[in-house]
C-alpha cells in the first residue's frame, strides 16, 4: 500500500471476492471523521489489461499517477506493468 500527499490509502488486492476470485483491482481509501470510505479505481478482466497485481512495487509520478506491476494477463498472459491515471 501507498499513501498519497492528501492522506489517502492505494493498494491492491489479488481477487475481489467473488466465487470465481476475480483478477484483482486497485483501490483507494480515504479518511473521514467516520472512519474510511473505500472506493474501486479498477477491476482487472484477466486479459490484455492483466491480472493478479500484488502491490509489492506500487508508485506515484510527479502528476499524481500510479503505477505497479501484475503477474497475469496482458498481450502474452504473463503479466505487465499499468498505470492508473488521476
Amino acid at each position: 500500500v501507498i499513501f498519497d500527499l492528501a492522506g489517502d490509502l492505494y493498494g491492491t488486492t489479488v481477487g475481489d471476492g467473488t466465487p470465481t476470485g476475480g483478477h484483482g483491482s486497485v483501490f483507494k481509501l480515504t479518511p473521514s471523521p467516520s472512519g474510511w470510505t473505500e472506493s474501486t479505481l479498477y477491476t482487472f478482466t484477466g486479459g490484455d489489461d492483466g491480472a493478479s497485481p500484488y502491490g509489492e512495487r506500487l508508485i506515484f509520478d510527479g502528476a499524481g499517477n500510479l503505477y505497479d506491476t501484475a503477474y497475469g494477463g496482458g498481450t502474452y498472459g504473463v503479466g505487465l506493468v499499468f498505470e492508473i491515471t488521476r
